[in-house]
């Protein structure tokens, strides 16, 4: 069941971000309203694809770099749909929607590993912790997207070059509340994430705190949001030097959640959660 709805919600997908970037094209509203209402499609069907997963699989199904994607693809586009409620900046689809495409079709390239049913993996405090990140994660994704974004306007603007592309863009200031609210809420989740991964450590290992290699990487992309949040809510660092420090910030998240998931050794490495059936706090 879940394998089928996979594939169904990668054509709705596909279908919907078509669309969408037929919409960036043309600029008709018909066109957007189509797009983003399949992208709504798609995402339904992909969080029933990941709850029929957990279920045929017992534990979540974020134990392999192959679920991982699959969670990642669906945090992002539920990041894109969300924010887009309330500021509706329309291209969104277009953009993200083939993003989550590639990240579902590699995927689904990627070996298959055999879950293994462990205790570890069923802690509703695991459950948070996972969840919480991979909603972080998607949400501080859509705040770097922004921040390009602002960057590749603000320099067409400069360089009074405003080819076609550059016109369907969104204003500076409706890119830069985009970057925030997603960086706020992001910021968040991202913090949930990482206190409840620490309790359950200290639950189960007696220690917060253990070195592990996606820990540490984790703690720094931590303090790079912070550093980030504060610049921009204390300091008023809005603009290109907030744009260009959400980069810089999502570069180290992308060294978290693949570099040290693929590179380095430790309980957080798939290869570990591959054996174990999920991550050892």
């Amino acid at each position: 069941m879940s394998t089928t709805l996979h594939w169904i919600t990668l054509i709705a997908y596909v279908v919907g971000s078509l669309i969408s970037l037929g919409f960036l094209i043309r600029q008709r509203q018909g066109l957007y309203r189509m797009g983003l209402a399949l992208l709504w499609v798609g995402f339904g069907l992909h969080t029933l694809a990941l709850a029929a997963a957990w279920v045929e699989g017992g534990v979540l199904p974020a134990t392999s770099l192959r679920q991982s994607l699959d969670v990642f693809s669906w945090a992002l586009m539920g990041a894109v749909l969300v924010v887009n409620l309330s500021l509706e900046v329309k291209i969104l689809g277009a953009l993200v929607g083939p993003i989550c495409v590639l990240l579902m079709l590699a995927a689904s390239v990627l070996p298959a590993v055999p879950v293994v049913k462990t205790a570890a993996f069923k802690s509703a405090w695991v459950i948070v912790h996972v969840v919480s990140i991979m909603a972080g994660y998607g949400l501080l994704a859509l705040t770097c997207l922004g921040g390009v974004l602002y960057l590749a306007q603000d320099r067409a603007l400069r360089a009074k070059t405003m080819g076609p592309v550059f016109k369907r863009l969104p204003s500076l200031s409706r890119l830069d509340s985009l970057s925030q609210s997603s960086l706020l809420a992001g910021f968040l989740l991202m913090t949930i994430g990482l206190i409840s991964g620490a309790v359950y450590a200290q639950m189960a290992l007696g220690s917060y705190w253990r070195w592990d290699p996606k820990e540490v990487w984790a703690l720094i992309t931590w303090l790079l949001y912070a550093a980030l949040l504060h610049t921009r809510l204390v300091q008023g660092w809005r603009g290109r030097r907030g744009a260009w420090l959400s980069v810089a910030a999502f570069a180290a998240l992308v060294v978290t959640f693949l570099g040290a998931g693929l590179l380095m050794p430790g309980y957080h490495s798939f290869s570990s959660m591959a054996d174990l059936g999920g991550p050892r706090p």
